[in-house]
């Protein structure tokens, strides 16, 4: 199939690790932003991400969304990556989770519209078991509570409505983001492994949304659960 493709991303130069981080977003006061100028030994700004290089790793930082997303991590995967670990941020859809908890990711329901491009006829995605039992790993070595939950990832966060809403609680959706399910398709595709960590950062109820992304505590929760794989 890769002899169709008219065009082919290419390696990004000094950014060859095996591991990706990607983190999509950050706080207001960008805490996550602020640990990677402190421990990255190269720093590389593109027209559509921003790269750091860690020891073992390369952190893919601020790209929201999963056209954006994939696209990006087309040229890491060029560059050799094959794993991705995705830690965002999510908004809790049900009773499971409240703000500033965390989550292990074991399915992805794709709304969005990058994964068909991969997988036309296909809906739901997996994280590698091998890589979600390392990820998960490292937070029970940190004594790190999280819970396991099944995500949905949409192009439109501004459409969230009361009857999406409860579709998505009648099939036991219980968090939403933009981009895990195209992550997964993309890892998929590639034959690599893919896994993801989130930390909750709103809650939607049927006539309410409450968000967490000021609060102290969700900073905390951040350097508990994010910052072991960024140091």
């Amino acid at each position: 199939m890769d002899d169709q493709l008219i065009v082919k991303p290419k390696p990004i130069k000094g950014f060859f690790h095996k591991r990706v981080i990607y983190i999509p977003c950050d706080t207001p006061s960008r805490i996550i932003q602020k640990k990677l100028n402190a421990n990255a030994s190269k720093e590389k700004n593109l027209a559509f991400a921003t790269l750091y290089s860690l020891r073992n790793s390369t952190v893919l930082y601020n790209v929201i969304g999963a056209p954006a997303a994939v696209a990006a991590l087309e040229y890491l995967i060029a560059s050799g990556a094959e794993e991705i670990i995705l830690l965002g941020f999510c908004g809790a859809l049900g009773p499971l989770g409240n703000i500033a908890e965390a989550t292990s990711i074991t399915l992805a329901y794709s709304e969005e519209g990058t994964s068909k491009h991969y997988f036309p006829r296909k809906k739901l995605f997996r994280p590698s078991s091998t890589l979600k039992n390392a990820l998960e790993s490292v937070l029970v070595d940190q004594k790190l509570n999280f819970h396991e939950g099944v995500i949905v990832s949409t192009d439109a966060p501004f459409r969230e409505t009361q009857s999406w809403l409860s579709e998505k609680r009648k099939k036991q959706i219980d968090f939403v983001d933009m981009e895990t399910s195209a992550v997964f398709a993309l890892a998929e595709f590639y034959k690599i492994n893919a896994a993801a960590l989130m930390i909750i950062s709103d809650k939607l109820e049927s006539k309410s949304w409450t968000t967490g992304f000021r609060k102290l505590l969700f900073s905390k929760q951040i350097h508990r659960y994010f910052f072991p794989f960024i140091t």
